[in-house]
């Protein structure tokens, strides 16, 4: 069964709302952008921590699913305190230094987050679309470029 809203950490329980909150508020809403995150338990009070994207209906991300491709050893909880940190890094980030900043994105959640940031405008979106290697990415970019001509 799974549980929504607390992530587990060392420190005791955080809030996974006031994460997302910040989150959202960067995000341009007419990308229909949601990011999730549960806790699968696995008995004994032991949960595997799940994150995940949506555009729409579509899981465009998934945490641990499809995000570790580099076939290293990891923990799921560590996993889950890192990706956490990246989103509040990515949050707390100056508009100016957002595709300049090297963070540390080991999972590749970076390109969604960026292709979906109201703070990037039209001009950068056509910049980071001539470089993209994700086609789910550029999909979410040709999205937002539509929107932006209807306004």
């Amino acid at each position: 069964m799974a549980k929504r809203g607390m992530c587990r950490n060392y420190k005791g329980p955080r809030p996974w709302s006031k994460l997302q909150s910040a989150l959202y508020k960067v995000i341009e809403r007419g990308v229909d952008f949601q990011m999730h995150s549960c806790s699968y338990d696995i008995g004994d009070w032991v949960g595997i921590p799940r994150y995940w994207i949506t555009i729409g209906k579509d899981i465009v991300w998934d945490f641990p699913k499809n995000a570790m491709w580099d076939g290293s050893d990891w923990n799921f909880f560590d996993e889950a305190k890192g990706l956490s940190r990246l989103i509040r890094a990515y949050v707390d980030c100056p508009k100016d230094e957002l595709l300049t900043c090297a963070f540390s994105d080991r999972w590749k959640m970076l390109p969604f987050l960026l292709a979906c940031d109201r703070r990037i405008g039209k001009r950068r979106l056509a910049q980071m679309l001539e470089k993209e290697e994700y086609s789910c990415v550029a999909w979410i970019i040709h999205k937002r470029l539509e929107s932006n001509k209807n306004e």
